[in-house]
């Protein structure tokens, strides 16, 4: 079951369109990682996604059903950690914990134990005696001491050390694990949506440019040498559907492949070419090349 789908998603604010028919599928269980430059359209997906706000055209599945604006049930399956919070500083971090469970109607509260083994945070102090890294693992502890079926999280790790980043990434990795829940993470920082998600989706200017699972992207992504036994031109390569090419000599040249890798080779095998070397290329180069891509790339 897919926990939720947005197909053909616009939205507009005046004349500047954050969302052009925007369509995502997030399959139940899985770690998605959610990327994008600034002003791509990620948070306007997020709240669309939590109805904060109302898309202008396109429909919006949540777990198996077609919800509108004034639809609350199914927000109460549903944590968020946002990037920028705001909490009461005049509570303790007890207190903040069961004045949220009573909004969501639950007596009792789930992980908080499992959450204190990693975080160990002073839960009988005020907030305003936290750090900001203390504030955003409280935000965490807010938004799965519920039991969401369904954790949105955007940036969840700004601010953390490094020593409890990871312990949140690996705790979210055994959540998904042992719970079965589903995870929509949106990140700037590749290394941890690399380490963690097992699909990733890249928006630019409100439009997908890519969603695939992460291994089958990687897999695609590699920076191949290739020789012939004579001079050729390079236009030949281009003809071939190959953007990036850098030539070493007449008869020799580095390709960078994104898509299609096997049979961008194959055809260049035809060509009497021999590929000489492969190395994998890096996340960051895979997500510089869609940032720089002028056409969107269809899944």
């Amino acid at each position: 079951m897919n926990v939720f789908e947005l197909n053909n998603v616009s939205k507009s604010f005046g004349t500047v369109r954050a969302l052009n028919n925007l369509t995502l599928t997030v399959p139940e269980g899985s770690i998605f990682g959610f990327l994008g430059p600034n002003g791509a359209g990620k948070t306007t997906t997020i709240k669309i996604l939590l109805r904060l706000i109302k898309e202008d055209s396109g429909t919006i599945n949540l777990f198996g059903e077609k919800i509108d604006i004034e639809n609350v049930r199914k927000r109460k399956r549903i944590g968020f950690v946002p990037e920028e919070f705001s909490l009461y500083n005049y509570m303790t971090g007890w207190g903040i914990l069961h004045f949220n469970a009573g909004l969501f109607g639950k007596k009792n509260l789930v992980k908080i134990d499992e959450l204190q083994d990693t975080f160990h945070l002073p839960l009988r102090e005020k907030i305003s005696t936290y750090s900001r890294g203390m504030k955003k693992a409280l935000s965490l502890y807010i938004a799965l001491s519920t039991g969401p079926e369904l954790l949105i999280l955007d940036e969840p790790t700004d601010g953390l050390d490094p020593v409890v980043r990871k312990r949140l990434l690996d705790f979210l990795i055994k959540e998904v694990a042992e719970k079965n829940i589903t995870i929509f993470f949106s990140s700037h920082i590749l290394s941890e949506v690399e380490k963690i998600c097992d699909t990733v989706v890249i928006i630019k200017k409100g439009k997908v440019l890519v969603q695939e699972e992460l291994d089958k992207i990687k897999e695609n992504a590699n920076l191949i040498t290739v020789r012939f036994s004579s001079k050729i031109d390079i236009s030949k390569l281009e003809a071939k559907g190959i953007t990036s090419i850098s030539k070493i000599d007449e008869s020799t040249f580095d390709l960078k492949l994104f898509k299609d890798s096997s049979a961008i080779v194959k055809k260049i095998e035809e060509a009497g070419g021999e590929v000489v070397r492969k190395i994998p290329l890096s996340f960051e180069d895979i997500f510089m090349h869609f940032m720089e891509e002028k056409n969107v790339v269809t899944h």
